[in-house]
């Protein structure tokens, strides 16, 4: 089985709701179409950036269906369906291989410790209800610490199972997951700020908050990448971290709205709880944005 089915930037899409939690259909249309003709190759929905656990199910069911609808032909949807509750992991599974998601992702199952076995039991009975469609852990740091390469190798038994996005600063792991069958698994770099060094270590794609608002700026650093010119690459990822500098001030899924809004999409605010910016902090940091050349240079 060759696992490495995806490649390229992905955007880790915002959901764009209305303060009732309702969708607001016609900017995501608009968001995803224009993403679309950047070069990037598909998007990633409904994880950390798009608010999925924070989402009820079947508002998340309605965004997939949204975003399959909505996407060009070529462009590809990778659905995060974690969930704390195994009944809704399945559901949703069962709904992506439904509906025609390209692969279903999640975070390893949360709040409660599990052990190697409750870990794998979790991957594999989504791959049971979603017939095998292509599986991919995410990796990220709120769903506890990362899993052993022995846990991964283990995985590779389980239908559909290719690899996992990497949201986390440590490289050296990074590289030896991608050792894992000769290389032979699919292995996408997480944080937006190293995303030159995540390639250079061997990612075959990335996945990224900042993607929605900068597309073109990463797709410049992975083509760079590939084409062995390392100092393109770095020029445009130094770019990119004075923005993302200026992000991090604030929560980065509001602070992405917020910088969407400049671009004329009207994507509404970040889902409750999560925290929201008063309106002096989003004018001070539309001004910080501006004087980075923010949109019109990135």
């Amino acid at each position: 089985m060759d696992r490495i089915m995806f490649r390229g930037i992905m955007p880790a899409l915002i959901t764009p709701v209305n303060e009732d939690g309702t969708i607001r259909e016609a900017a995501a249309r608009k968001l995803i179409g224009d993403l679309s003709q950047t070069g990037i190759t598909g998007f990633y929905i409904l994880g950390s950036t798009g608010e999925g656990v924070a989402t009820d199910r079947d508002t998340r069911m309605e965004f997939a269906e949204l975003v399959r609808d909505a996407r060009p032909d070529g462009m590809k949807i990778i659905n995060h369906i974690g969930a704390s509750d195994l009944s809704t992991v399945k559901k949703l599974a069962r709904h992506a291989r439904k509906c025609g998601m390209d692969a279903i992702s999640s975070v390893p199952p949360f709040f409660f410790s599990y052990d190697e076995q409750g870990v794998i039991d979790y991957y594999r009975a989504m791959s049971d209800e979603s017939e095998g469609l292509p599986l991919i852990i995410y990796a990220a740091p709120m769903a506890g610490p990362l899993l052993p390469v022995s846990t991964i190798e283990k995985m590779l038994d389980i239908p559909g199972f290719i690899g996992m996005k990497f949201t986390n600063p440590n490289y050296y792991l990074m590289s030896r997951y991608k050792k894992i069958d000769g290389g032979n698994i699919n292995i996408f770099n997480g944080p937006d700020e190293t995303c030159a060094l995540g390639l250079l270590m061997g990612a075959d794609g990335a996945i990224g908050s900042t993607y929605n608002i900068m597309p073109r700026t990463f797709v410049g650093i992975y083509n760079a990448v590939q084409a062995g010119d390392m100092a393109t690459a770095m020029k445009l990822q130094h770019k990119a971290d004075d923005l993302i500098e200026a992000l991090l001030h604030y929560s980065v899924v509001e602070a992405v709205k917020v910088a969407l809004t400049v671009k004329g999409y009207d994507v509404g605010e970040a889902t409750y709880p999560l925290p929201r910016m008063s309106e002096s902090d989003k004018q001070k940091l539309i001004a910080d944005l501006k004087k980075l050349g923010y949109p019109e240079e990135f």
